[in-house]
């Protein structure tokens, strides 16, 4: 990704207005009443799905939310044709896969998989979303796309709320794509000169190769120069013989597998099916909740999927 853009990406009101299909006008209006152009709640972290012991061990914490800013229709709708018609038109790296249009989990995980045998550090960005303010979403518009100075206004407040980048809305994930592009030069070179493999999955980063461990520090001032904290709860460090998880997915010998605790997880639940643990209006819900995590991890591993249908077969329990 060339910093920054040598042609503006919009470069007039009118530009907009045609992307848009609307009116600059209009779009004032709209931005008159900002406060209620959002409805904000709060949903349950997710916690572990399936009966067990680990189960009621977590029973007994405390349940952490997440934060949704969900705009209203009419502003959703605008930020869609943002995203569509601006936005998707920037060529990211080719090191981000999260939220990327044609790149997948498998393919990200699929990076890391010839360093399996080496070292895999993973790193995540506190609060990634909250911590994206107005200046750097206003920065991205005006000086990473070059947009002039009324545009980037506009823009920045049709893609913020509560003066940070809204977890909810369409164009927040390519914004924070394109943010941290801009800022990942000097990982970009360590990474580089140490020999390293480098993904990131939104505030995933991931780095693999004998001497990942070393670009730790690089990636930590380099986030904190932009007002970012690393997570030091999922910051993890596997060394060559440790199993290595990453972006829900395991990284086998020469392929890319299901992780051991969702193999288990989905056995849990076929025994729960098995053993009529469920009250009769739980059933289709749950087989069809089911079935769907199975045809998700036949994307990952058409193998580890089998074998899951397979336990089903052998279990008596018949699936959605």
């Amino acid at each position: 990704m060339d910093l920054p853009q040598t042609k503006p990406i919009v470069g007039s009101l009118s530009d907009l207005e045609h992307r848009l299909g609307i009116k600059r006008g209009d779009l004032a209006v709209l931005l008159q009443c900002r406060a209620g152009l959002y409805r904000p709640f709060k949903i349950p972290k997710k916690q572990h799905p399936y009966p067990g012991k680990l189960r009621r061990l977590k029973a007994s914490e405390p349940v952490k939310y997440r934060q949704i800013d969900d705009p209203v229709k009419q502003l959703k709708d605008i930020q869609r044709r943002i995203l569509a018609t601006v936005l998707s038109r920037v060529e990211l790296p080719a090191y981000m896969f999260g939220a990327v249009s044609g790149r997948t989990l498998l393919g990200h995980a699929k990076e890391h998989v010839p360093n399996q045998s080496s070292i895999v550090v993973r790193m995540d960005i506190s609060s990634y979303y909250p911590n994206i303010t107005c200046e750097h979403v206003y920065y991205v518009w005006n000086v990473v796309l070059g947009c002039p100075p009324p545009i980037a206004r506009l823009l920045t407040e049709l893609t913020t709320f509560d003066w940070h980048l809204p977890q909810g809305a369409p164009t927040s994930p390519a914004i924070a794509n394109i943010f941290l592009a801009s800022i990942y030069a000097p990982i970009c070179l360590a990474s580089e000169q140490a020999g390293l493999t480098i993904t990131t999955w939104v505030d995933d980063l991931i780095f693999s190769g004998v001497a990942a461990h070393t670009v730790m520090e690089t990636v930590r001032a380099t986030l904190a120069a932009h007002g970012f904290k690393m997570a030091p709860d999922k910051r993890e460090i596997f060394g060559p013989k440790d199993q290595k998880n990453i972006t829900g997915t395991r990284l086998g010998r020469f392929e890319v597998r299901v992780t051991h605790k969702k193999m288990s997880e989905l056995r849990a639940a076929i025994f729960r099916l098995a053993i009529g643990a469920l009250e009769p209006g739980e059933l289709e819900k749950y087989r069809r909740n089911l079935s769907a995590r199975i045809a998700h991890i036949a994307t990952i591993h058409k193998g580890d999927a089998a074998k899951v249908r397979r336990h089903a077969i052998k279990s008596s329990v018949i699936l959605k």
